[in-house]
Formats: structure tokens, C-alpha cells, sequence
């Protein structure tokens, strides 16, 4: 659905038009590289088709924040969603947005941006050029007077005279021995040095401060990996990846509950065939619906479509109805 809020591209250039423009930028997710331009005073994001950003992800629910205008800026609000929403690295539940933020819902990651277009013509008067003009003509009859007044045999003489004097002068009040140079050492130097240690501590004390926010992610996907949550552990080292996307530890801990979680759902199914094979219908359903769960929310994967199949052709088989099994 087309929104008169928002105007969607994919082209990353900057606006022609003067003025200040609002922009969404989609950096992750299924609308990866959509760019949205905030036109209305309010615009909504969520699942839903009928809004203004449309969020494909599974943890956004149908309306789930609001950006509203606000001055020169917007602020971010949540509707009362379930899974609420994420401004950088902290979770709010209202926000004024400025320039460079990260807005997160799920797993989709939008940055704000706030583009200044201004115009650089500059327009030139009429009175500027007849001005210009009258200052040429000026200059014109003061170098005839000079010229005039040079030609004076008289003012010649006074010239000359003047120039014997101050010649003297310089003469008798000339010190006998020339002043010792000083060598003065540079202050840019100096003033160079000062601030690339003001960039090393901030850039030092920025890496500390992200570095204590992944630990805080990287000890709660710990413990979802502890307790077998595989998807929910997956989902907090993701989290920390979009922070400090070469993190060694956050990587390595994805990769690990990804491999526990194909190991979990393989042994699973061989479970599940086992007690088809043993005429148990009913423990081989319930051992799918584990599958299910565990791959909530990956509904696309092929290992979920597989069990959602074997569960349906259990109940065809055995003469079930469809409400006499629920996975979740």
C-alpha cells in the first residue's frame, strides 16, 4: 500500500531539493537497501500492509512504533508492542531521534539520518556592479593625480632630501651587533599531538563503552544457550554482531548454537521416526511440535515445513482433527 507519508527508493544519492529531509535507511532484513523519506507528522512502522514502513520481521508486531515530527527532528515511540523497540543499543520506550541513530525492531535495523540541502548560489545586484564600476573610475582619476604630481621637478627634490634623512638616521641608531636569533619552537605540533590524544581517548573510551553493552547481550545469549533456547541464543548474538559486526566472540557463539540447534532438530526427527516406526502416533507428534517450536521463528525453514507436514499426515492417517493437535 502506497503511503502519503513516506516516499520509498532504493536511490542512495543525496536530495537535490533545499531543505531539511528526513531519511530511513533499511540495513537489514528482507527490505534490506530500501530507502524511506519521512514526509508526514506521523508515520507508523509495523507488519502490517496498510501503514507506512512495513517491518518483514517476526518480531514486529502490526503497528509497532511511531515517528512524529517534532521541531527540526522526530521522535520514536512505541505502540505497545510486544517485543518493543531499540534506539542504538538501549531499549525505550520514547525517543527523540537525531542524526546517525539506529532504530532496531527484531532483527531489522533502520538508521535516521537528518540531510541538510542547502542552496550555494549567490546572486549578484545591479547597484553591486555599478559600485564596482564607480571604484574602477575613482581609481582611474587618482592614478592621473599621481602621475601629475610625480612629474614636479619641486616634490622631486623634497623626495630626495626626505630619503638622505632617514638614511642617516637609520645610520646612527643601527646597533653594533645584530640581535641573536631565536628559534621559536611550533605550536601546531604541539596542538596536533593534543588532539589526536583527544581522539584516542574518546575513540578508547567509545570502544569501552560498546565493548561492556556486548558483554551485557553476550551473557544473556549464554545463558539461552545454557538452558537450550538455541533460536533465542541465536537471536541475542545477532544482537551483539550489530554492534561490532567482527566481534571474535559474538561470531564464534553464533556459529556454535547454530550447530547445537541442526544437532537438536536432526536428533529430533530420528526420534520422532522411531516411534512412527513403534506405532506412536501420538509421542511422534508431540516430538514434531518441538521441531515447530524450536523453529518459530523461522517459519521459511525447510526442517519446519517438513515437520508441519509429518504432524498433518499423522492426523490425516489416524483420522485426527486439525484442533485436537496444538503445537503452540
Amino acid at each position: 500500500m502506497k503511503s502519503q507519508n513516506v516516499r520509498i527508493t532504493r536511490d542512495l544519492t543525496r536530495p537535490e531539493a533545499e531543505g531539511v529531509h528526513f531519511r530511513l535507511l533499511c540495513m537489514t532484513g528482507k527490505n534490506k537497501g530500501l530507502v524511506y523519506y519521512l514526509k508526514g507528522k506521523r508515520v507508523v512502522l509495523g507488519r502490517s500492509d496498510k501503514i507506512d514502513v512495513q517491518v518483514l520481521d517476526t518480531k514486529s508486531s502490526r503497528e509497532h512504533a511511531e515517528l512524529t515530527r517534532f521541531g527540526n527532528t522526530y521522535i520514536a515511540t512505541d505502540l505497545g508492542s510486544q517485543n518493543g523497540i531499540i534506539i542504538n543499543d538501549l531499549k525505550v520506550s520514547q525517543h527523540q531521534l537525531t542524526d546517525g541513530d539506529k532504530i532496531i525492531i527484531g532483527q531489522t535495523v533502520f538508521k535516521f539520518n537528518i540531510i541538510v540541502v542547502k542552496n550555494e548560489l549567490i546572486e549578484v545586484d545591479e547597484e553591486d556592479e555599478d559600485e564596482e564600476d564607480d571604484d574602477e573610475e575613482y581609481e582611474e582619476e587618482v592614478t592621473k593625480k599621481s602621475k601629475k604630481k610625480a612629474a614636479s621637478p619641486a616634490d622631486k627634490k623634497k623626495k630626495l632630501i626626505y630619503a638622505a634623512v632617514a638614511v642617516l638616521l637609520v645610520v646612527m641608531f643601527l646597533p653594533s651587533e645584530p640581535p641573536k636569533k631565536t628559534t621559536k619552537k611550533p605550536v601546531v605540533a604541539k596542538e596536533d599531538k593534543s588532539l589526536a590524544e583527544v581522539l584516542r581517548n574518546r575513540n578508547k573510551d567509545y570502544d569501552q563503552e560498546t565493548e561492556e553493552k556486548i558483554d551485557v547481550i553476550l551473557h544473556r545469549g549464554y545463558r539461552e544457550l545454557r538452558e537450550n533456547n538455541y533460536m533465542r541464543a541465536i537471536e541475542e548474538f545477532n544482537m551483539a554482531l550489530i554492534l561490532s559486526p567482527n566481534h571474535g566472540r559474538a561470531s564464534a557463539s553464533l556459529e556454535k548454537s547454530k550447530m547445537l540447534l541442526d544437532e537438536q532438530v536432526k536428533s529430533q526427527f530420528n526420534k520422532a521416526k522411531r516411534e512412527i516406526d513403534s506405532l506412536k502416533y501420538q509421542k511422534a507428534v508431540r516430538i514434531y511440535c518441538s521441531i515447530l517450536r524450536y523453529l518459530q521463528e523461522k517459519p521459511e525453514d525447510e526442517r519446519y515445513k517438513r515437520a508441519d507436514k509429518e504432524i498433518k499426515a499423522i492426523i490425516d492417517e489416524q483420522g485426527l482433527r486439525a484442533d485436537e493437535v496444538k503445537c503452540f
